[in-house]
Order: C-alpha cells, then sequence, then structure tokens
C-alpha cells in the first residue's frame, strides 16, 4: 500500500488530511512539526510528502530542504502549501 505523509501543525487540518488520504485507500502518516515529520520520513520512507509551509520551529521550506538532503528521502515526491493553498515548493 502506498504511504503518504502529512507534515501539518494544525490539529484539525492534519486528521483531516489524514481521513482523506484513507479514505482514498493509501495508508497515511502525519507529524504534528517539522523535525517529527523529517525524523519520519527518513524512518518510514513514504511514496509522497505533503507539508505545510507556515509551521513554528522548522518551516515547511527547511523541512523540505532537509529531505531533499538526505540520501534516503531525497527521490521522494513532496509538495508544501500554506494555508490559502499556495504552493511552497515540490520536486
Amino acid at each position: 500500500m502506498n504511504t503518504i505523509l502529512i507534515i501539518e501543525d494544525q490539529p484539525q487540518m492534519r486528521q483531516r488530511l489524514g481521513r482523506i488520504v484513507e479514505m482514498e485507500g493509501y495508508r497515511s502518516l502525519v507529524a504534528a512539526d517539522g523535525c517529527g515529520g523529517i525524523d519520519l520520513a527518513i524512518r518510514e520512507r513514504p511514496d509522497l510528502i505533503i507539508c505545510d509551509i507556515i509551521m513554528p520551529g522548522i518551516n515547511g521550506h527547511d523541512v523540505l530542504r532537509s529531505i531533499r538532503a538526505n540520501i534516503t528521502t531525497a527521490a521522494t515526491p513532496s509538495t508544501g502549501q500554506d494555508r490559502a493553498g499556495n504552493e511552497g515548493g515540490q520536486s
């Protein structure tokens, strides 16, 4: 089963996205912050990463840079969006 990692600091949004992903037949992994998201990405090696851009601590841009810089996760497709739906980066 394909796995999608959702990195989102807002609990309601994180829960909703996780449910949508599962309703579409994917396994969801969720992280509440950038550090947790990076750790999960390296440990679980998801097939896709969706990351909030505007987060406290490590923002989404830095999370995606870290994921792309790691040899284990560098080839993982990833995208970032802010609350207005503007894309912050993708690979």
